[in-house]
């Protein structure tokens, strides 16, 4: 299958194919359909802003003693040495390698920021393809690498949390053996299209399980951190202190009682229901709620305050389920609410809510 070498001191990846091979590539350096003989992917600064990347390339091409006419190069602020991936289905002769990062995410309509840590994905087929094939593949590919990115719960995060369907610079390359004939079809429908779905899904799915961590999610599916929720916890607390205890005891005890949520499942879907919610109805495919009646924060919708209810009587009972009604009075007045979508803004008035009343317990008594 390939060969892959690392080079450290040139923050660069090298697949050489074992046959020649036609490609189809959107790379800054070798993209269009083409023949290949070996393919880069090269480590830049996060600060990277050529003004000619492919000049760039070239030059990198050049400095690596490769063919420029037949190297295509991926350019990413990701560890490329130390961080790349191969995933393989033997049975379909299907091979991918790829770095992944999550920056910067684009959503419909939005670009978040402007890290080039972007997703680049290399498909090899050991059957020969033809064109209509090699196309096909880029298509399943890309949808695989959306799919992933949806279940990850990936967001740009502001104005509106929706849903991230790549990275503004991904590239990719589907590559297969120059031969006469070959297969037709690449799509999800082919044996080929479905094993190649499935390692470009698992391979970022499995990459994003674990690197990202519990601040990443946080602010991917509710567009705040830890830090958010204890500040917002205090900033609220303190229209009704107990008294003569210091504030940093209570920020101790809504941070660890937060963290303690945090760890639970069960937490994390009612969070992440209201992520999902708040998407459909940004999307107006919410059956009966269009999508300027969600913006309005319509009134006749009460089922993102049921799911406050559930939360709150989850993590707490009555009083959880008080101090919830508590904070969803305060929260009007509070400036950190105000750009919170209907769902998300009623799960965290009610984890707040039920974090405070774990705080009042303690110090209050349980009777």
């Amino acid at each position: 299958m390939l060969r892959i070498t690392t080079i450290s001191e040139k923050n660069s990846l090298i697949i050489e194919f074992p046959l020649r091979v036609k490609a189809i590539s959107s790379t800054i350096l070798g993209g269009g359909l083409r023949e290949l003989t070996h393919t880069v992917f090269h480590r830049v600064g996060e600060d990277f802003n050529d003004p000619n990347p492919r000049e760039y390339a070239i030059r990198l091409v050049r400095d690596l003693g490769l063919p420029i006419d037949t190297t295509a190069v991926f350019l990413t602020a990701v560890d490329v040495v130390n961080e790349y991936r191969v995933v393989e289905d033997k049975r379909f002769g299907v091979e991918v390698v790829g770095t992944i990062g999550f920056k910067p995410l684009a959503c419909i309509g939005e670009i978040q920021g402007r890290i080039p840590s972007t997703i680049n994905i290399l498909v090899y087929t050991s059957k020969s393809l033809s064109v209509n094939a090699l196309v096909d593949l880029v298509m399943t590919a890309s949808s695989a690498k959306t799919l992933a990115l949806v279940d990850l719960a990936l967001s740009c995060r502001k104005p509106s949390l929706s849903r991230a369907y790549a990275t503004a610079t991904d590239a990719i390359i589907v590559a297969s053996p120059i031969e006469t004939g070959g297969e037709d079809y690449g799509g999800p429908a082919t044996p080929i299209g479905s094993a190649t779905a499935k390692l470009v899904y698992d391979l970022i799915l499995s990459h994003g399980l674990a690197k990202l961590d519990i601040n990443d999610r946080l602010e991917n599916i509710l567009g705040v951190n830890i830090e958010w929720i204890i500040d917002s916890s205090l900033k609220i607390y303190s229209n009704a202190p107990v008294p003569g205890v210091p504030v940093e005891k209570i920020r101790r005890l809504v941070e660890n009682n937060l963290v303690r949520l945090l760890k639970d499942p069960n937490v994390w879907s009612m969070l992440m229901a209201s992520h999902c919610l708040d998407k459909y109805g940004l999307a107006g495919t919410i059956p009966g709620l269009t999508r300027s009646e969600y913006t309005m924060d319509s009134k006749r919708i009460v089922s993102d305050e049921l799911l406050g209810i559930m939360l709150a009587l989850y993590v707490n009972g009555w009083k959880a389920l008080f101090s919830y009604y508590w904070v969803d009075r305060l929260k009007n007045e509070l400036e950190e609410f105000k750009d919170k979508p209907m769902f998300i803004d009623d799960i965290l008035a009610s984890l707040i809510g039920s974090i405070l009343s774990k705080v009042y317990d303690e110090y209050l008594g349980r009777e």
